[in-house]
């Protein structure tokens, strides 16, 4: 075990087709939220995005999450205007649960590192940044994007530790399972 999987699986039509389940469970699970979206949003799309990465891999992982933004903000929008950061975000989410996840043992030290570094990159940074950017004017400072970081923030240091105890749970349930996608 190496302590980041930067390798992924074949794709192959198992694969696809594990990935087009989890894009549609992501897409479900994305749309389960409680708040404002802008600022505030708790959803369970995390599992699918754990899921993701856990079954296939950074690079494929990445792609799958890209089509799942793709879907989400045209198909299946709901008002929320699509901004080609988010699709990005998207690609480093799978990534980032691909790196960790895939091929690893899961143990809690790793999902809670996981989930911290997926916080941090994607919610904390890319999130906020694009939400900063796609409500700039001319009189925009970077004091806005101070004080909405500090909205966001709270948020995150409280669902880390509740999205790393939700995932670890049901990952291990699924370990147990055992797919196997080689045949």
């Amino acid at each position: 075990m190496s302590v980041l999987s930067f390798t992924g699986p074949r794709f192959t039509t198992r694969r696809m087709t594990l990935a087009a389940l989890l894009v549609a469970l992501e897409l479900i699970l994305g749309k389960l939220s409680v708040g404002d979206p802008t600022i505030l949003k708790f959803s369970f799309g995390f599992i699918a995005t754990g899921l993701i990465g856990y079954y296939l891999g950074p690079w494929i992982g990445g792609i799958a999450m890209v089509v799942n933004d793709i879907i989400g903000n045209t198909i299946l929008n709901t008002g929320n205007m699509f901004f080609p950061g988010f699709t990005f975000s998207a690609f480093v989410s799978g990534v980032i649960a691909g790196l960790f996840l895939y091929n690893q043992q899961i143990t809690w030290k790793r999902v809670f590192i996981y989930e911290f570094f997926q916080i941090l990159i994607t919610n904390v940074f890319f999130t906020t940044l694009w939400l900063y950017l796609m409500s700039m004017t001319s009189s925009s400072t970077g004091s806005a994007f101070t004080a909405l970081l500090m909205i966001r923030l709270p948020k995150e240091v409280i669902t880390w530790p509740l999205e790393a105890i939700i995932l670890m749970i049901i990952i291990r349930q699924l370990a147990r399972v055992n797919l196997n996608l080689e045949r």
